[in-house]
């Protein structure tokens, strides 16, 4: 236990979110397993179903670590790579005035997000779309090899094929592009067909396409977004494409950076 003493201040948050902070801790530090699907039931009343441990994972790093920068002023954010919703979720609570805009192309993925989304009685502020934000618009095709945790499902390019290989397994190495067919829209299109002038905030967590969808982006269509919050990802050496050059982009624009996390 000594080993995780540095992270008492998160289980301490995890403490104040749930009743289940024991059984939710042990088993995001390893040190017990949970049964999953697991129901997890927040102190302020929200709900949300946890379908594996990937999701734990993510849990932890939304309302334990307070990884996303969520304000209580915010009015529009939006969600992109939604997943099951949890960032939605704890969005939802944190700036109660929101409307929250969540995208997630994959069909399954979508369906529990669209059940999280009713169970917590937020259909009047959460609106889904079924597309994902990539580099351009029309079709792609996302990792469908069995096993592969949804949290790591990614739009196919072969720039991306060894990204998080750890998590998506050798099968899904060897994914070509005869995956989940999805819908693909550019930034810029999505901002424009959900009539998003201004958004406070986007989070984003994409899985590599985040270096094309926002270097690829016009200037004048980033500048409407106020705050990104992006989990960027270590592509090949090769591409020499890496966060230094996403940043300096990003500041050509306008924007400077706040904060940097490793996520561990």
């Amino acid at each position: 236990m000594l080993a995780n003493a540095g992270r008492v201040p998160e289980i301490l948050a995890c403490f104040r979110e749930t009743k289940q902070w024991l059984p939710i801790t042990l088993a995001y530090l390893g040190l017990r397993s949970i049964q999953y699907p697991y129901e997890l039931r927040l102190r302020a009343g929200q709900v949300a179903t946890l379908r594996e441990r990937t999701d734990l994972v993510i849990f932890w790093m939304v309302f334990a670590r307070r990884h996303y920068p969520v304000r209580p002023s915010d009015r529009v954010i939006i969600d992109v790579g939604a997943n099951i919703g949890l960032f939605t979720l704890y969005a939802a609570r944190q700036a109660p005035e929101a409307v929250i805009i969540a995208i997630e192309p994959f069909p399954d993925t979508r369906q529990s997000l669209a059940g999280l989304v009713e169970r917590n009685k937020l259909s009047d502020r959460v609106t889904i779309l079924d597309c994902a934000v990539a580099g351009s618009s029309g079709a792609g095709v996302m990792d469908a090899a069995a096993g592969i945790p949804s949290q790591y499902r990614r739009i196919y390019s072969p720039t991306t094929t060894t990204l998080n290989a750890r998590h998506r397994g050798a099968s899904a190495l060897l994914q070509t592009a005869d995956g989940v067919p999805v819908h693909t829209k550019t930034l810029a299109e999505m901002l424009d067909s959900a009539n998003v002038s201004s958004a406070d905030l986007v989070k984003m967590n994409i899985h590599g396409s985040e270096y094309e969808v926002l270097m690829s982006t016009p200037a004048n269509s980033l500048q409407r977004c106020k705050r990104i919050a992006v989990q960027y990802h270590e592509l090949p050496a090769h591409l020499h494409l890496g966060k230094e050059e996403l940043f300096e982009h990003l500041r050509h624009i306008g924007f400077r950076l706040i904060s940097e996390r490793d996520t561990r």
